[in-house]
């Protein structure tokens, strides 16, 4: 495969791909998250989440996940990609999972191996809030009108 050929490959990846998997991916990995903070027992005890047990108790952090989940179900499912709810939600979405990346990754030294999910989960929700903007730069670039219409 050549250097122009792999480009293009990657580029139509990024750009073309639809993010229903990305998004259906997040949405269950933060059910899961939820589901094993409301587990009996006490898992911010651990020093890997020293930083992020100070802001909140397993159950609201339970919440908080449990709620952007389902959230990003029916975003989903009511086919809502480009609302304005839609796209505050997903820079609210990236901001959770940095929060809670970088949190661990400041917890312990050296990083646990464990945290690269969530490490390609933070991009994946940071690529569905900064693709529409983005692509709205590339086509002003490109000469396009992007304002809305009246």
């Amino acid at each position: 495969m050549t250097r122009k050929q792999l480009q293009n490959a990657f580029t139509r990846m990024l750009w073309d791909a639809d993010l229903i998997g990305s998004r259906a991916t997040l949405a269950l990995a933060e059910m899961l998250w939820a589901v094993m903070l409301w587990w009996p027992g006490d898992t911010f005890s651990r020093p890997t989440y020293t930083h992020i047990a100070v802001v909140m108790p397993e159950d609201a952090w339970g919440l908080v996940f449990a709620l952007s989940s389902v959230t990003q179900l029916s975003i989903i499912v009511q086919n809502d990609f480009h609302s304005r709810f839609a796209r505050y939600f997903a820079g609210w979405n990236f901001a959770l999972w940095a929060f809670v990346v970088i949190s661990m990754l400041l917890s312990v030294y050296p990083p646990p191996a464990a945290i690269a999910g969530e490490i390609a989960l933070m991009f994946s929700a940071w690529w569905i809030w900064s693709r529409p903007y983005l692509l709205m730069m590339a086509m002003m670039e490109d000469g396009y009108d992007v304002a809305p219409k009246k």
